[in-house]
Formats: structure tokens, C-alpha cells, sequence
């Protein structure tokens, strides 16, 4: 069906593009401003609260004003449209009338249907447009915001769909078809090196080799001129082998993966772990500190946030891969996400100075270095302070990846704690701790501290093990997923009871609509996540994969405002890759979704890849005058030997 089909009773808005309305006769009137970001947003975000989308649009008026402008801006619209309503309006909420039909709303959905040619039929409707084309709302801030990532969204789903279309079109052969999309997505995005990679393989394919090195000499200078960047990888090595003459195969199109249920991304309930709650209990009234260890992915840390929201107020703070090579690492982090959770508790003076040694933002003048016991027990203490102080009215505080934890961090910690335990007036008020942690690869310094702490009645230990068939049969029967239960006894096999590796396994079935069929006959071994993490890996777009090779190299350290910088990508490419990671449950936020992801990630990089993205993050690194060790260890990892030795450490 064409854009305009099968609305001609009713009326239409666009919003790609200049925005305006069109009546069921066909005349066109613009849309003010206001009343064309009001259709975008409800029409992008679905039914919305009236008085948060009012208040977008007149950020800087009184309540009593937000409500009437609004009024008058609802009444305008009708008005436009001889009295028609478009925008179902109560005293809570708007929502589009359902005789509406909406650009941006149609684009979303079959976006999200994987009906690329219908998104590329609703972008030729549109004109060369993008969203709200040519709207300010500079008055807006919030509302630009939301602008900002809502066009980001709709080039993201636009590029997908001219993807899938041009590498279909190249597949069968359609060159004429294949030419018509790449030269549309040029004329709208020229500085994009995938369609101008595409240009290149299709002169190359349909036999003109000139005509293809010419477009890839355009090609590197338009991103010279308006990226100040070289080609990537993929297409000097697709010009080099059209230089050699060597066949070129067209790109093979993406079959649109499964939407993976909620259920599959956060279970519903917490199976087989019925004694360990029961553990949590007795330690939590005891306030011992409570260590949950167990394999990777045995679900320790569901576990654990599920105990202590049940408890009350909590937060949790995390060890991450590479703490262990920098003294404070983790004890720094930990108190800044607790700062940032309590920015009313104000620390005293002196121990603003002593937490300055590893946290500078607090500012003032930096104390001498520890030169002696009384200087060291003066800085511990002040930890301890910090500690009581900040944590005060939590009931719980959980660490999760304390493996990663480095020696320092854990000392000082230990050191704390037991202060705290000590020093405690009402022990039944005072926060309890739960520390996660893999089994069998605690450091030594963090296993003696447990093996003591446990020893001496201050601790227990709790180890989680895998799921007993009977267990795995209830989680898969919570997830309400047709076929499933009907792999509960391979399920077991395959994975070992392990939930993580359930849910990736069920997840790859999905993906590839297995759910319904017999078990595959071949998978991976039991008891190994890594190759299915790896398949999925490899349905990630270049530009993903190379963004999460990044996050994984980078660590701890890890912004996704490296993402740009280090791959040299624009910032549209950026948050598309960004995007694709967090969709495929990869990343979340600035961190792996799961410690397993990051290591099938890191295990992907080439040493030569994972040589030139260290180099690429020193140069990123020293601009942001990052401490020396991180500059140090990638300017060694890079092979930089020199110039990692000539990085003096700074003193504590």
C-alpha cells in the first residue's frame, strides 16, 4: 500500500520533512511549531502525560500558564482541521486519535516490523526531510533533548532499512534498484562511508573497476574534507582487492533477528534459590557479612538486588576487570556513586583531605604522602568516617565483582567494616553488606580477608550452585515461552543448570526460531557460553562490534564518548552503534550487560586490532589527562614500550 492509500477519509500529518497537515481533500496547511513537536512526541512516545508534554513546550511558565497554553494549542489544531480532533485530549494525557495517520508514527512501527521497504516507501513520501526539518527550540531545552534522540532514532531506523534494502538488491542482482538506494542515501548522508563502501563493491560488481576506485578516491576525500578522518579498515581492504582484481561477493542481507522477550531479559522469578534466601535472612539479622560466590552467570547478582529491595533502602557499587592493576581504584568509585547518591551528607574537613589522595575532585590542598603508620591509620580512618557517614540510613550495601577488587581497595574496605561493626550504637539499624564474587578466582589477598572474616564468626559464606532439572523446568515454565518447557531436560544438559546459559541459549533460539523445532543437533559444548555469545557477535554491525572491542579494551575507563573520538565515527554513526549494543543486550549504559559478554568481546579483537584501538585510547586519554597507569598500560599494550616506560607515576 502506497503512504497516501487507504487514508482518504481522514486526515494526515507529517512531520518528516516540513511539517504540515493534510486534509482528507488533499490541501496542505504548516504546522506551527509547537503543535508539530506535541504530534512528534505523542506520536514517538505513544499516549503521554499531558501536563509533562505541556511542560516541555513552555518550560518556563508557571503551572497555571503550561495548562492554558496548552488548551489554546489543542483548540488551534481542531481549528485547522474544521473542528476535527486529532489529539485524543483528557485531564491526564494525549493521544493521536486513531484515524490519524502519522508519518514518524508509521515509520516507527514498520521499523520495528523489519518492513524495510515500507520505511524506505514512507522516506520517499517524505522528501529528503528529516525529523522536523528545519524546527528550533532553543526555548525548549528538555524538548530539543528529546529532538536531538528522537532524529538520531529515525536515521538509525532509515540507514538500517536502506541497508537491508541495498544488500538485497545486490543479492539477486538488482543493480539498477541497488544504484537508485545507494544513491538516495548518498545524496542525504554523503559523508557515510558504509553507503559509500556500497557505491565502490556496486561499480566493482557490475564490472566497472575505474568507475569504482573513483568512487572510493570521492569517497576519501569527502571524509578528509568533512570528518577529518581516513577510510576504515573494511574499505581500504575492499579497494585492495579490487586494485588485485580479486572476486568481490555481494553482501549477504541480515535476516531480521526475533524481538527478544522481557521475560527472557529479566526472568520473573528467582528459581532454585530458596535456601539461599534463607541464608541472606539469617546473616542480614545476625549483620554478618554476607559473601555469595558461585560460577559466572549462576545468578549472584539477581539474587542479591532481589534480597536487598526487599529489605529497604540499598545501593550497589561493582569491581570491574582491570581495578587490580590501580591502588584505590575500586574504593574511589565505590565513593563517588555513594556522593552521588547522597549529596546532602556533608564530610568533614579532614576527611575531605585525606580522601583527596584518591579522590582530587574534592579539592583543597593535596596532603604529603603517607610516610608513616600514624599518616596511614589517619587515612583509614577517614575512610571508615566516610563510609559510616555516607552509607547511614541504607539497610543494605551490596559489591558485586569484588574478584576485581584491587589490594588496596580491599584492605581499606576490611579495615572500614570492621570499624563500623564496632562502632555501632543500634546494630539492627546499621547497614548490612553482601559481597559478590566468582568462585575459584578471588586474589589471594581478597580470599585470606573472607577465609578470616569467616573464620571468625564476622562472615558467612554462601556458595550458589547451578539449577537441578526440576529447577530449570520451573524457571522456563515462569517465562511463558511457546516451545520451551519442551527443551527443559536438553536445556539441562546443555547448560549445566547454569541460568546465565539458559537464557543465552534460549535467546539464540529465538534468534534464529528455533524454539518450535527439535533440539539443534549441533551446538556448542554443554557447559560453554562463549560461542553462542560469539554468534551473536557476529550479527553485530561493524561499527557495533567495533565499539564494543573499544569498551572492552578501554576497561573501567571505559565512556561511550570514546566512541566517536577513538573510531572516528560521526556523532549519528556513534549513537546508532551505541544504540544496536544496548538493543542486542550487550551494554548497558557504559557497562557489559554481563562480565561473559565482555570477555567473548575482548576475546574477538585481533592482537592487531587490539594494538592500533590502545594506541587510538592513549592519544584519547592523554587529551583527557587520565593517571598515568591507565596512559602507561596502553601505550604498552599498543607495543609503545618507550613511551610507556617514560609515563611517570604519580604519588599517592
Amino acid at each position: 500500500m502506497s503512504s497516501g492509500e487507504g487514508v482518504q477519509d481522514g486526515w494526515m500529518a507529517r512531520v518528516l520533512g516540513l511539517a504540515r497537515l493534510e486534509s482528507p481533500e488533499g490541501s496542505q496547511v504548516r504546522l506551527e511549531r509547537r503543535a508539530a513537536a506535541m504530534l512528534a512526541y505523542v506520536g514517538l512516545e505513544g499516549p503521554s502525560p499531558k501536563f509533562t508534554v505541556a511542560s516541555l513546550l513552555w518550560p518556563d511558565s508557571p503551572p497555571t500558564t503550561i495548562r492554558a497554553n496548552m488548551r489554546q494549542l489543542l483548540r488551534r489544531l481542531r481549528l485547522l482541521c474544521d473542528g476535527v480532533e486529532l489529539v485524543e485530549a483528557t485531564s491526564e494525557s494525549l493521544t493521536l486519535v486513531p484515524w490519524l495517520w502519522l508519518d514518524v508514527a508509521q515509520l516507527k512501527a514498520a521499523a520495528e516490523a523489519h518492513s524495510h521497504s515500507r520505511v524506505l516507501e514512507i522516506v520517499r513520501s517524505a522528501g529528503s526531510g528529516s525529523l522536523l526539518s528545519g524546527l528550533e527550540l532553543e526555548d525548549c531545552d528538555e524538548l530539543s533533548r528529546w529532538l536531538d534522540g528522537a532524529r538520531t532514532a529515525v536515521e538509525g531506523w532509515v540507514r538500517a532499512a536502506r541497508q537491508q534494502g541495498v544488500t538485497q538488491a545486490m543479492a539477486r542482482g538488482d543493480w539498477n534498484t541497488a544504484s537508485a538506494l545507494v544513491h538516495a542515501w548518498l545524496q542525504q548522508e554523503p559523508e557515510s562511508e558504509q553507503a559509500g563502501r556500497h557505491l565502490i563493491q556496486l561499480h566493482y560488481l557490475q564490472g566497472d573497476r575505474d568507475a569504482a576506485l573513483a568512487a572510493f578516491e570521492r569517497l576519501r576525500e569527502t571524509l578528509s574534507r568533512e570528518l577529518d578522518v581516513d577510510p576504515m579498515p573494511e574499505t581500504l581492504a575492499l579497494v585492495r582487492q579490487i586494485e588485485k582484481g580479486t572476486a568481490v561477493r555481494p553482501p549477504s542481507p541480515a535476516a531480521p533477528g526475533a524481538p527478544l522477550p522481557l521475560s527472557v531479559r529479566r526472568p520473573p522469578m528467582l528459581a532454585g534459590r530458596e535456601a539461599a534466601w534463607r541464608e541472606l535472612e539469617e546473616g542480614f539479622a545476625t549483620g554478618q557479612l554476607v559473601f555469595i560466590s558461585g560460577e559466572p552467570g549462576v545468578g549472584k547478582s539477581r539474587l542479591v538486588e532481589e534480597f536487598a529491595a526487599s529489605k529497604g533502602r540499598w545501593v550497589k557499587i561493582e569491581g570491574r576487570f582491570g581495578d587490580q592493576a590501580i591502588p584505590f581504584a575500586a574504593q574511589a568509585r565505590a565513593f563517588r556513586i555513594h556522593m552521588s547518591h547522597r549529596p546532602e551528607v556533608i564530610l568533614p574537613d579532614w576527611v575531605r583531605t585525606e580522601l583527596s589522595r584518591i579522590l582530587p575532585e574534592l579539592g583543597g590542598t593535596r596532603p604529603p604522602p603517607l610516610a608513616s603508620e600514624a599518616d596511614e591509620l589517619r587515612f583509614y580512618d577517614a575512610n571508615a568516617e566516610a563510609m559510616r557517614l555516607l552509607m547511614d540510613g541504607y539497610r543494605v550495601v551490596v559489591t558485586d565483582d569484588v574478584q576485581y577488587w584491587d589490594s588496596a581497595s580491599a584492605k581499606v574496605f576490611t579495615y572500614a567494616f570492621e570499624r563500623i561493626l564496632d562502632s555501632s550504637t543500634d546494630k539492627a539499624l546499621a547497614p548490612r553488606f553482601i559481597d559478590c564474587y566468582r568462585r575459584g578466582e578471588l586474589p589471594p589477598y581478597s580470599a585470606n580477608s573472607v577465609r578470616q572474616l569467616v573464620d571468625t564468626g564476622r562472615a558467612r559464606l554462601i556458595e550458589l550452585g547451578p539449577l537441578s532439572e526440576e529447577q530449570v523446568r520451573l524457571l522456563l515454565a515462569s517465562l511463558e515461552l511457546p516451545g520451551a518447557e519442551a527443551h527443559a531436560d536438553a536445556l539441562a544438559r546443555y547448560t549445566g543448570g547454569n541460568p546465565l546459559y539458559i537464557l543465552e541459549t534460549l535467546k539464540h533460539l529465538i534468534e534464529t526460531d528455533g524454539l518450535r523445532k527439535d533440539w539443534p543437533h549441533r551446538l556448542p559444548p554443554p557447559g560453554r557460553v562463549g560461542p553462542l555469545l560469539q554468534r551473536r557477535l557476529e550479527r553485530l554491525s561493524p561499527r557495533a562490534l567495533q565499539s564494543a572491542q573499544l569498551a572492552a579494551l578501554a576497561g573501567p575507563f571505559f565512556r561511550t564518548s570514546f566512541v566517536p573520538e577513538v573510531l572516528e565515527l560521526s556523532a549519528t554513526e556513534s549513537l546508532a552503534a551505541l544504540a544496536e549494543l544496548e538493543a542486542t543486550q550487550i551494554l548497558v549504559g557504559e557497562r557489559f550487560s554481563h562480565d561473559l559478554v565482555e570477555e567473548a568481546i575482548r576475546a574477538s579483537v585481533s592482537p592487531v586490532a587490539a594494538r592500533a584501538l590502545h594506541a587510538r585510547l592513549a592519544v584519547v586519554l592523554e587529551r583527557s589527562r587520565a593517571p598515568a597507569l591507565i596512559l602507561a598500560h596502553h601505550w604498552r599494550e599498543a607495543g609503545e614500550l618507550e613511551r610507556a616506560l617514560s609515563i611517570q607515576p604519580e604519588p599517592l
